[in-house]
């Protein structure tokens, strides 16, 4: 099976990309990074993307290597903390993703096995799709993630032969280096990172039931 990693330098993203490299079900792996990865392995093929790669999709090589991807795994995004109210905040948060979803569909699932592409997608606890709704907390990121959400469950209800949308809800994701402030984080809802990338794959591999995967059910994950 040939995955998409999106966002392999981040500290979920390594983690995701540590089990796939793992994975026997995994034979193919094209990560999609902004700089170049330190791990060398057989399965892995690193495309170094600009900004602009990130919209458009246009490159022939890169459109080459996305063909016959069964999943993307998608980790990248802004911490609430760096989350502005700036252009680019919305371009990674919402455009990356809808771009992504529009040309793999287009690109991977016309030449994929089974003919569709799973997108899995790191959200967060709390996300509001209710754009219009009154937030008291963090309201520009849950709306901007929560607009993203709409985005890629609307593409996949228009291409329900081509697509299908997963959405990870977890809550704090520690980091494994136990710092005071992962300490403290632990006093919140909360998510391996371990048991969040593991789910991941396992969506990425079979699919899921629900299409909304919430925090405690990540913890649950089998």
């Amino acid at each position: 099976m040939k995955v998409i990693i999106a966002g392999a330098t981040g500290y979920i993203g390594q983690e995701i990309l540590s089990q796939c490299i793992a994975h026997p079900s995994i034979t193919s792996i094209i990560a999609l990074t902004r700089r170049d990865l330190d791990i060398k392995n057989d399965k892995l093929r690193t495309h170094l993307m600009k900004d602009e790669d990130f919209l458009s999709y246009s490159d022939p090589k890169l459109r080459e290597e996305l063909k016959g991807a069964s999943a993307c795994l998608w980790s990248i995004g802004l911490r609430p903390s760096h989350a502005g109210n700036d252009e680019r905040t919305r371009v990674i948060s919402v455009d990356y993703p809808a771009a992504a979803a529009a040309n793999m569909t287009d690109i991977a699932s016309t030449s994929a096995p089974g003919g569709k592409l799973r997108f899995v997608y790191i959200s967060g606890s709390g996300v509001e799709r209710d754009q219009n709704k009154s937030l008291w907390y963090m309201g520009n990121f849950r709306r901007l993630r929560g607009e993203s959400e709409n985005v890629l469950l609307r593409h996949a209800q228009a291409n329900p032969d081509a697509f299908e949308a997963y959405i990870m809800r977890p809550g704090l994701v520690p980091s494994t280096q136990g710092t005071l402030r992962d300490r403290l984080w632990g006093m919140f809802p909360s998510v391996r990172m371990d048991l969040l990338a593991r789910a991941m794959l396992d969506i990425a591999i079979n699919g899921n039931k629900e299409t909304t995967i919430e925090n405690q059910t990540i913890n649950e994950w089998p």
